[in-house]
């Protein structure tokens, strides 16, 4: 297992436990038609389910590690229609992605997410801070703490 494989499964614990702290149900999501670009697999790792008030909230996340998440968008928009986030959201259309990285721009979290319910099909595709997202209801310092761990064990592992 390399440190990009590792990183990667930690990112995707620690936003099942953003989740999870937020009060929400999170399931392992299985698709029997994966969508696979290369080596990598961008189908829904879990889903998510809520229902505060009688509202009931669902969603299928995609978690993806990424040292430059900018870098990452920018390429798949010049991908246009052959961009993986073109093919997603025509597979799932309420998938969110959430990417993680141990280096954010300044200003910018290390959870950021691009969720196809709240971005319109005629943009580009471009990324807000998790928390941002006002359907999931995440508490800032859900993702402080987060945060503070991200930066720890990322930071274990470049002593490795």
């Amino acid at each position: 297992m390399d440190l990009l494989e590792v990183k990667s499964r930690i990112a995707e614990a620690l936003v099942e436990s953003i989740f999870r702290r937020a009060r929400y149900t999170v399931e392992p999501h299985r698709d029997p038609m994966p969508l696979r670009l290369g080596r990598e697999d961008f189908s829904p790792d879990f889903s998510i389910h809520r229902a505060p008030n009688g509202r009931d909230q669902h969603a299928l996340i995609e978690v993806k590690y990424r040292s430059s998440v900018d870098q990452f968008i920018s390429v798949e928009n010049q991908r246009g229609d052959r961009s993986v986030f073109v093919s997603a959201r025509r597979q799932w259309p309420e998938l969110c992605f959430v990417f993680v990285t141990d280096r954010p721009q300044p200003g910018r979290s290390s959870f950021q997410a691009l969720s196809f319910a709240d971005h319109p099909a005629e943009k580009p595709f471009e990324t807000v801070d998790l928390v941002a997202l006002e359907r999931f209801r995440i508490f800032p310092h859900n993702i402080a703490d987060h945060e503070e761990l991200l930066r720890r064990i990322y930071g274990l592992l470049a002593t490795i």
